[in-house]
């Protein structure tokens, strides 16, 4: 991809890896809903999507309309969940793509009925409970209610229901207990009287990795599928699919002294040869990676000198043998001996590996490499 600026490669053999340790948690029984928003989380959605739905991927969550219309146009006929909200502009098209949607009160569930009267459509709803995150969801207490609601309209289907956990620690936690203790309460009240969904599921990759029971039959990974490990152990199974690069366009020799980029914020305490990179922070290549953040030239780590500045990024390549305009930058993802993890951008950026994966911008190319049939 080097007529690129910078491009991302996505091992699809990786994926599968991962999958395969995900479903070697949950067992053969338990359905996996790949979380493919904010496009695949940097990997890219349609693709993603496509490869793993032949690798045992039951169904697929989105957080918007826009992300489950797109993988509908892409020709996917899998269930597709809408694990956000949706707005009242965007039901007919979700409807008339066969989209389930996650509803969080019976006054949206009176809308959407309103909304499918007199139609041939009908729509899949899963029904979430906030059992702690605060955040959507209906109270415990109105899931059953809204239940009876769903069940009683002629062209809604309850297909899900689902709640979402606030602290997942390794070892579960005190709320993460608290939290499903409720969830367990509203099935019990659904299955007494014979209104409980298909579908039911809680635990996304920190809660599926961690020792909380996985007693419910349909699981949302994301991260770790991705190939990170929610709960950073170092001893992970999970394989990064993601290695992101950028190259050398321009080399230059400065003196000791000198100043590079904006704000004058590097100064050389040497002579020094400075690397000039096609990527910034257009491209998700944060600008909090000034002075801070390393890459990899030739298997050599290599400081990011300067700020971050929109569409370039100035290294130091003073100590990699041999370097030229045209050689590989690792940013993010192994180089040979080296790698340089989202969980140490994460760090360097004081935010959390989702945000680095997610922030990868449209500017940078994707390409797949490996997977099986």
């Amino acid at each position: 991809m080097l007529h690129a600026r910078t491009w991302a490669d996505v091992d699809l053999s990786a994926l599968e890896h991962n999958l395969g340790v995900v479903r070697t948690r949950v067992g053969p029984e338990t359905d996996i809903m790949l979380v493919v928003k904010a496009d695949g989380y940097g990997h890219g959605a349609v693709p993603v999507a496509w490869h793993l739905l032949s690798h045992g991927v039951t169904a697929l969550g989105v957080g918007d309309s826009t992300e489950a219309l797109e993988l509908r146009a892409a020709g996917i006929t899998a269930p597709i969940v809408i694990l956000g909200a949706v707005v009242r502009g965007e039901m007919e098209d979700v409807a008339r793509g066969d989209i389930h949607v996650t509803v969080h009160s019976g006054d949206r569930v009176r809308m959407m009925q309103r909304m499918l009267a007199g139609s041939s459509m009908s729509l899949g709803l899963h029904l979430k409970v906030d059992t702690g995150l605060g955040r959507l969801g209906c109270h415990p207490d109105r899931a059953l209610g809204i239940a009876r609601a769903i069940q009683r309209a002629r062209r809604l289907r309850l297909e899900g229901i689902s709640t979402h956990l606030a602290v997942v620690e390794k070892d579960g936690g005190a709320l993460a207990d608290q939290q499903l203790r409720r969830f367990r309460k509203v099935l019990r009240s659904l299955d007494e009287e014979g209104l409980l969904p298909p579908w039911r599921h809680v635990h996304g990759s920190g809660g599926l990795l961690s020792t909380l029971p996985t007693a419910f039959n349909m699981v949302r990974p994301g991260l770790a599928v991705y190939g990170i490990d929610p709960h950073a152990q170092p001893d992970t199974p999970f394989v990064p699919a993601l290695r992101w690069c950028s190259q050398i366009v321009f080399l230059k020799d400065h003196r000791r002294g000198a100043r590079i980029g904006y704000g004058a914020t590097w100064r050389a305490g040497r002579k020094t040869r400075v690397a000039t990179l096609p990527v910034g922070y257009n491209d998700g290549y944060r600008f909090a990676f000034s002075n801070r953040a390393e890459v990899v030239v030739r298997g050599e780590r290599c400081p990011v000198i300067g700020r971050v500045s929109m569409d370039y990024t100035t290294i130091d390549v003073t100590d990699v043998d041999g370097a030229e305009v045209g050689d590989t930058v690792t940013l993010l993802g192994r180089d040979g001996p080296e790698e340089i993890p989202a969980t140490e951008l994460a760090t360097i950026a004081d935010t959390i590996p989702y945000e680095i994966l997610c922030g990868i911008g449209r500017r940078v190319r994707r390409s797949y490499q490996g997977g099986s049939p």
